[in-house]
């Protein structure tokens, strides 16, 4: 439809979906396989302040083997030091502001909270920042590369402009300036990387400055 935020992109195989569809009262991002005889049908869910790294993340994880994935995703939270809270299905941060629920069927939930509204707040208040959903039957290894995000500590190359206020002051922020052409070529060497993971043709030379430096968080 002309002028919709809507955007559908479909597999060549019709059996995976991913939608993007503007709404600030639901997921922005999902993630849907339809299933077929030898898979069941699953669902990723993704907020509207999710990371773009963590939804590139799991798209990315599509494309390759599972074979170096954990069975177990809550495994890399607990290799990080993330404790399990007074519900066993429930894992928190060390920091508290993040907490990963997974239901006894599969299901996981993600909840990112910010804890600063701004300077001019007297106290801190707890604001969800995003949430993610994954159903029951979502391969591990998605799972695992989102939880794999929320563990990295590279950092994200943001406009501090553009950033929600309450979030601008809930996490360390390091100005840094980014050359041109590093900007301008970062799609291109993103799908360049990624069509090197499936030829295993070497990509090609990067400009000078290298690529951008990349997080999954």
């Amino acid at each position: 439809m002309p002028l919709s935020p809507v955007v559908r992109l479909t597999r060549r195989d019709r059996q995976v979906d991913l939608l993007l569809s503007p709404d600030p009262d639901d997921h922005w991002w999902t993630l849907h396989h339809a299933g077929g005889s030898t898979e069941k049908a699953w669902t990723m869910r993704f907020g509207a302040r999710t990371p773009a790294e963590i939804v590139a993340a799991v798209t990315d994880a599509l494309t390759t083997s599972a074979a170096d994935s954990p069975a177990d995703p809550m495994q890399v939270l607990e290799h990080a030091g993330w404790k399990h809270t007074v519900l066993d299905h429930q894992i928190s941060s060390p920091d508290g502001f993040v907490t990963v629920s997974r239901h006894p069927l599969g299901a996981m939930n993600v909840e990112v909270t910010a804890a600063h509204d701004g300077p001019w707040a007297s106290e801190p208040t707890a604001r969800t920042a995003w949430r993610a959903y994954f159903s029951d039957h979502t391969p591990p290894h998605l799972a695992t590369a989102v939880l794999a995000g929320l563990v990295s500590t590279e950092p994200l190359l943001r406009d501090e402009k553009g950033m929600a206020p309450f979030l601008r002051y809930s996490v360390p922020i390091a100005p840094e300036r980014v050359p041109a052409h590093q900007a301008e070529s970062a799609l291109r060497d993103r799908v360049d990387r990624l069509a090197t993971q499936r030829t295993g043709t070497p990509p090609p030379p990067q400009p000078p400055g290298g690529p951008l430096p990349r997080r999954t968080r």
